[in-house]
């Protein structure tokens, strides 16, 4: 499957033009372009833009709660709440669940010191992380990035019950989280900004949880209280305005990650998952 580009013309000039990469590097890529984005799709001028960014993206309206009309704004459609009774949660203990909607690729045995392209990014464990110590318990251990599109629901959620730490910035800037350069390695992984959480999952160990903002992604907005015990499935936050990226590392041995998920991410293909459905066991 292809999916659905909204602005594909000027995500393409953006980061395949010169002059667009240019921008890109200079301006696109600074926190106060998507914040000033953000705050125009929260005015009630922008809820124009709602209905034909729904038919354009193709979004699944029988999932909404609420229909296109009663939106104030673009962005409250887009961080809107779904019928959740539609991603049932997968309740064998032995299994981890997918904390959002969007398109996995799985990798084993990391190597913390090694620097390797995923999806026109390069990807090292320290530099994403932010932290050499952590870097090196995680080492050898597994790894699960999804993305999420822009017509996805924009929550994500715990993938076990457990005690979640506290979300921890990590300052960066906002590229594109889509795979849109065709010549260019966008250093999403490393450069944007992102939140990392330490969660102390009851069947698969301590689970460092990282949020990426993408492009005109100003915000991710935290919902849980650190230290309080969570249920598997329980809401952990949500992205404003853009597609994201949710990314679970776990240590050696702690996950089995589903072996057709480890098959489609070897041969460069992303698997779209939905939010409770398994993505490993123990």
């Amino acid at each position: 499957m292809e999916e659905p580009v909204y602005a594909g013309a000027f995500l393409d000039w953006c980061y395949n033009s010169r002059l667009g990469r240019w921008t890109t590097e200079v301006v696109l890529r600074r926190t106060w372009v998507s914040r000033l984005y953000g705050w125009l799709h929260d005015r009630p001028g922008s809820k124009r833009k709602i209905r034909p960014f729904a038919t354009a993206l193709r979004v699944n309206m029988g999932e909404c709660l609420r229909p296109l009309d009663e939106y104030v704004s673009f962005n409250d459609f887009f961080t809107r709440e779904i019928d959740l009774s539609k991603r049932p949660m997968c309740s064998d203990e032995r299994v981890c669940v997918a904390p959002a909607d969007g398109k996995v690729l799985a990798f084993t045995a990391i190597d913390p010191e090694r620097i390797f392209p995923i999806k026109r990014s390069m990807f090292n464990l320290e530099r994403f992380i932010g932290s050499e110590a952590l870097a090196k318990k995680y080492a050898g251990g597994s790894l699960v990035i999804v993305r999420l599109h822009l017509s996805d629901y924009h929550h994500f959620h715990f993938p076990d019950s457990g005690i979640p730490g506290e979300a921890v910035p990590i300052a960066g800037k906002l590229y594109s989280v889509t795979p849109y350069a065709r010549d260019w390695f966008v250093p999403f992984y490393s450069e944007n900004y992102r939140m990392r959480t330490l969660f102390a999952s009851d069947h698969f160990g301590q689970i460092v949880m990282v949020e990426i903002g993408g492009f005109t992604v100003g915000s991710i907005r935290q919902c849980y209280a650190c230290g309080n015990r969570v249920a598997k499935g329980a809401k952990k936050g949500f992205f404003e305005l853009g597609g994201s990226t949710v990314v679970l590392l776990f240590e050696a041995e702690a996950l089995r990650i589903d072996e057709d998920l480890c098959a489609k991410t070897g041969a460069n293909l992303e698997t779209y998952v939905r939010l409770g459905e398994p993505i490993g066991r123990l």
